[in-house]
């Protein structure tokens, strides 16, 4: 089997670091996993502590920045964001039939603690579900046509 190469995006890191301990958890030696955002964001410790409830570390993994070469290189994309909130880059033509767009809420959003420490759960829940999916979609068989 060829190894996938997994492009996680969203507008700020927290989000593609949660992402990329999930599928780092799902121990998949076929995926590549590259966690890239649109922007710089300043360090957050809530999705490391809320990510550790579960048992993940993601101190380490640094996301990179968006760079047009990742796209393309990528087998699939798979953009994270607030559909409501937040918004991405348009990605170059192409890359439209590789792309999965999963709404996540983003708890940059939130500025009071308990709120912003409750969605970072709720994300950490998500992020969880969503990982599965993508595994079994990754494992399917194409349709017969």
């Amino acid at each position: 089997m060829k190894n996938k190469t997994i492009l996680f995006l969203s507008p700020v890191n927290h989000l593609t670091m949660m992402a990329e301990g999930w599928a780092a958890r799902l121990n998949k030696p076929s995926w590549n996993v590259i966690s890239t955002s649109c922007m710089n964001a300043d360090y957050d410790a809530l999705p490391v502590e809320a990510m550790k409830e579960v048992n993940i570390n993601i101190e380490s993994p640094t996301p990179l920045l968006l760079k047009p070469q990742l796209i393309h290189e990528a087998d699939i994309i798979v953009a994270i964001y607030d559909f409501q909130r937040d918004s991405l880059p348009v990605l170059p033509d192409g890359a439209g039939q590789k792309v999965l767009r999963w709404n996540i809420p983003n708890p940059v959003h939130y500025d009071k603690m308990p709120e912003r420490w409750a969605t970072y759960q709720i994300v950490c829940d998500e992020l969880a579900i969503k990982m599965k999916e993508l595994e079994k979609e990754l494992i399917m068989p194409p349709p017969s046509k």
